[in-house]
């Protein structure tokens, strides 16, 4: 069998609480425990943490409300695309890809000495 190295990602380090100008550069759906979700990759594109890598995971659901409580994933493409999706509207998440948007990014929980941090919210430049 062959031999591998442990290596450290780079990308995937901490960066400070604040908003960040990032791209998006993958989108992956996918099935989970509670069903179809989309994991969406930033790579912050200047400043000091230019090329970090954030995500965000959300419910493969975009659903707009009349209250204002939007699905993930709806506020997320409104925010790429600088247009709110329309109701029977269909949407590609692969047109996401490209696109730029601001990152909204605060510390969370610590596990085993590492900081886990999340993107509370995205809107747009």
């Amino acid at each position: 069998m062959p031999k591998i190295t442990v290596t450290e990602s780079e990308n995937m380090k901490p960066v400070a609480e604040g908003l960040y100008q990032a791209a998006i550069v993958e989108v992956k759906e996918d099935d989970g425990e509670f069903g179809p979700y989309v994991k969406v990759t930033f790579e912050i594109v200047n400043g000091d943490y230019k090329g970090i890598i954030k995500t965000l995971v959300a419910s493969l659901k975009l659903s707009k409300s009349k209250s204002g409580k939007n699905s993930k994933l709806f506020d997320l493409v409104k925010a790429a695309t600088k247009k709110e999706p329309d109701a029977g509207e269909e949407f590609d998440t692969d047109e996401l890809i490209g696109k730029t948007c601001q990152i909204l990014v605060k510390n969370g929980k610590e596990v085993e000495g590492v900081l886990y941090q999340d993107i509370k919210e995205v809107m747009p430049l």
